[in-house]
């Protein structure tokens, strides 16, 4: 409390009616002191930042770093788009660590920005055409999972298949959905890629995958690929011409 003798007498009265607040921007001091112009609210959040009393996230608005738990609420008021990947899967209990970077899908817009006194960090990753198949739940908008699912693997990347393959096996999917995700990617790599990963874990943990999934994936496998970009001994799968360098095998027969 003593840290706020540092604030003018203005500052002080404007921090008591939105120091319990998560977010805050200008429309909010003009609702709650309409008698002030624009500059004087600007400066005044200008200010409560610089004083370490509120953080920037961008121009017009900021968040309260000891008040905050919407930190995917924030992303998205940063920049419009989806909560995706492993930070979708964290909202539908699909995994169970806390992931400290939070992605979220754009049509176009990439970059990452750390929130200045949180652990997290905000990815924006850029998906274009593929900008789709997500709803509001909770007050953000998310990937619905059959998505999510889709999306991950396309950037596997960014979680790891162990974390995908136990996402997988635990979730309830619609196959149909899944697969009309996929026939709006037109890479035959990334299909081999799932039909091999999806066929493991259906013979591994019992996993009710309809047979049509595969049908659609097999059609036009023609030639070997890497089941990842790295080199060392590899495992190969003729049914799916997949070149396995990480056991993947042994990847989804430790999953739970």
């Amino acid at each position: 409390m003593a840290k706020i003798n540092y604030l003018t007498r203005q500052e002080q009265w404007i921090w008591e009616y939105i120091k319990e607040k998560e977010f805050i921007d200008n429309e909010l001091i003009k609702d709650l002191f309409p008698e002030l112009n624009n500059n004087s609210r600007n400066k005044i959040l200008h200010n409560l930042n610089k004083k370490g009393f509120i953080q920037r996230a961008r121009k017009d608005l900021y968040y309260n770093p000891k008040k905050i738990n919407g930190f995917h609420e924030l992303a998205l008021k940063i920049h419009e788009g989806y909560i995706g990947l492993s930070s979708a899967l964290r909202e539908y209990n699909l995994i169970e660590y806390e992931d400290f970077t939070i992605f979220v899908i754009t049509k176009n817009f990439r970059k990452k920005i750390q929130l200045k006194r949180t652990q997290y960090e905000i990815e924006y990753i850029p998906f274009k055409k593929l900008f789709t198949g997500y709803k509001k739940q909770n007050n953000i908008y998310i990937s619905d999972i059959e998505k999510t699912i889709f999306d991950c693997f396309l950037k596997s990347n960014k979680m790891g298949y162990p974390n995908l393959i136990k996402a997988i096996i635990d979730a309830d999917i619609d196959w149909n959905k899944f697969i009309s995700y996929c026939s709006l990617k037109k890479n035959k790599a990334i299909h081999q890629k799932m039909g091999y990963v999806l066929d493991l874990i259906n013979s591994r943990h019992k996993k009710i995958i309809p047979k049509f999934v595969f049908d659609y994936f097999q059609k036009d496998i023609k030639f070997p690929i890497k089941l990842i970009n790295s080199r060392g001994k590899t495992i190969f799968n003729q049914k799916w011409k997949i070149e396995d360098n990480i056991n993947m095998r042994a990847v989804v027969e430790n999953g739970n």
